[in-house]
């Protein structure tokens, strides 16, 4: 996580996140309540977690983050899915599949959702 001022960046497998500027006051506010937890017990872990679990030293579990979003009327699945489908109506299916981490036929099936043909893309790319 990068903190410059007002500006929290979180570093996500080496990829920076640009956020929102509320979402981005929000985190560091998180960021500051995390620290002044993890001061207390600097011992056990070399750097404070954002969103630490009842030992500061360790993280939240995902499950209980996911509770305590569902609570504040988050629901995770329905903006994945349609992140999802967006990336697939405009990437080919081996980039979804590395992007998004999921199997061929996973990203095929996402494709098939999108409706979307890919054979401009391919026969640009044979040009090149």
């Amino acid at each position: 996580m990068i903190i410059g001022g007002d500006v929290v960046e979180p570093s996500i497998d080496g990829h920076i996140l640009r956020l929102p500027p509320r979402v981005d006051q929000l985190l560091l506010e998180q960021w500051k309540i995390s620290a002044e937890r993890w001061t207390v017990n600097q011992t056990a872990s070399t750097t404070p977690w954002l969103f630490p679990g009842q030992e500061p030293a360790r993280p939240i579990w995902s499950e209980y983050l996911g509770l305590l979003l569902r609570r504040h009327g988050f629901e995770g699945l329905a903006s994945r899915n349609s992140a999802r489908l967006a990336l697939a109506s405009d990437l080919p299916t081996s980039v979804l599949a590395d992007l998004t981490g999921t199997s061929i036929s996973n990203a095929t099936r996402w494709t098939g959702y999108a409706r979307r043909d890919w054979l401009d893309y391919i026969a640009s790319r044979t040009q090149i």
